[in-house]
């Protein structure tokens, strides 16, 4: 008898922290949409297709390629490192103002990403370091949406003269998460808990 206790008490634990879990990403992913700053941002979709999860949009955005003659502070890293981009509103599009390796202690938008690929790089044998950066591909986690079945390649091509942007959330610790999907200003896909 204690042995079946024991048995259906871990089935238990493990249940509630798995539930748990999950309801820790869902809660972070609202809280993010609910209380972050609305960024709109320039896009380039491309529209792979997942066997498992459907259509979805994979996005490039104008921020995801960062030139370190803009930003020399991009110079000095690697793949896998983390960066903090303040923006700022322009015109249309939100803007990256500047870049920094430690999260800056300022009022701007901060959106933080990771460095996926350094580009332009060589070996130097002399200082025995990497130099001649001149680009650094950032991944900011939202690089890909999910559409409802056979409505991706509308985002991925869309009509003559419409242009797609998309509207992220941006919280307080530099976390993004897709709030909408925008076809010529006009919300397509709203990002709901539901």
């Amino acid at each position: 008898m204690k042995r079946e206790w024991s048995t259906a008490l871990r089935i238990t634990v493990v249940i509630t922290l798995l539930s748990l879990v999950l309801f820790g990403m869902i809660g972070r992913k609202q809280w993010t949409l609910s209380t972050g700053t609305p960024v709109l941002l320039e896009t380039q979709p491309v529209d792979p297709r997942s066997l498992f999860r459907g259509d979805y949009v994979r996005l490039n955005y104008t921020i995801n390629t960062l030139e370190t003659r803009q930003f020399p502070v991009l110079a000095s890293v690697k793949r896998g490192d983390a960066i903090y981009m303040s923006l700022k509103k322009a015109e249309s599009y939100w803007q990256p103002v500047n870049v920094a390796i430690e999260r800056p202690d300022t009022d701007a938008v901060v959106l933080r990403g990771h460095v996926d690929r350094v580009m332009g790089q060589r070996w130097n044998n002399q200082t025995r370091k990497y130099d001649d950066v001149s680009q650094v591909q950032v991944k900011y986690g939202i690089e890909n949406y999910f559409v409802p079945e056979g409505e991706g390649r509308a985002i991925e091509r869309p009509a003559g003269g419409e242009r797609v942007s998309i509207e992220v959330a941006v919280d307080s610790c530099g976390n993004a998460g897709i709030r909408a999907v925008l076809v010529n200003g006009q919300p397509r896909y709203v990002e709901t808990l539901f």
